[in-house]
C-alpha cells in the first residue's frame, strides 16, 4: 500500500470533509498528549470504559495515553488512505469515528461530566461520522477504492 497523497481533490465532497476531520482530530488528539491546552480527544474517556478498579492514578494516566495515541495513528492513518483511496482508510476512518461518538455517550450514561466545551467537539466527531457513513462516501469508496484484493497500479 503506498501513500503519495496527503489529499485528494477528486474524492466526493463528504469525503473531503472527512479527510479534513480526520487530519484535524488527529493533530488536536497530539496537542492533547502534549499538555498544550486546546484541542482533545475523545478517547482520554476510554478508562471509563474499565468497570473495575484502577490500583493507581498511573494506570488512568497510561491507559488514557496509549488510547489518544492510538486514536491519534488512527485518525491520520485513515486520511491518508482515504486520500489515497483505500478501502482500509475508510473502514479505519468509520471505526475511530464511531468510536469518537460512543466513548462519550457511554462516559456520559456512567455519570461522568462531560463539560460544556466539549459539546463543540463531540458534534465535530458526530459530524465526522456522519461524512463517512454519508451514502455518497459509501457508493464512491465501493465503486472506487481499492481494496486488497485488487492490485494498485500493478504493472506487467
Amino acid at each position: 500500500m503506498r501513500f503519495t497523497r496527503w489529499w485528494n481533490p477528486s474524492l466526493p465532497q463528504t469525503l473531503l470533509i472527512g479527510v479534513m476531520l480526520l487530519y484535524v482530530n488527529a493533530v488536536f488528539s497530539l496537542t492533547s498528549l502534549m499538555g498544550l491546552g486546546i484541542g482533545g480527544s475523545p478517547y482520554q474517556l476510554t478508562p471509563v470504559l474499565y468497570t473495575g478498579t484502577f490500583t493507581s492514578v498511573d494506570q488512568v494516566t497510561t491507559i488514557q495515553t496509549i488510547a489518544v495515541l492510538a486514536g491519534a495513528l488512527a485518525y491520520g492513518f485513515a486520511g491518508l488512505g482515504i486520500a489515497n483511496g483505500q478501502k482500509i482508510g475508510w473502514k479505519v476512518g468509520v471505526a475511530v469515528a464511531a468510536g469518537g461518538v460512543v466513548l462519550p455517550v457511554v462516559a456520559f450514561a456512567r455519570g461522568v461530566t462531560l463539560g460544556g466545551a466539549y459539546l463543540l467537539t463531540f458534534m465535530f466527531d458526530v459530524a465526522l461520522l456522519v461524512v463517512l457513513a454519508h451514502p455518497q462516501s459509501r457508493e464512491h469508496q465501493r465503486i472506487w477504492f481499492d481494496g486488497p484484493s485488487k492490485p494498485h497500479n500493478r504493472r506487467r
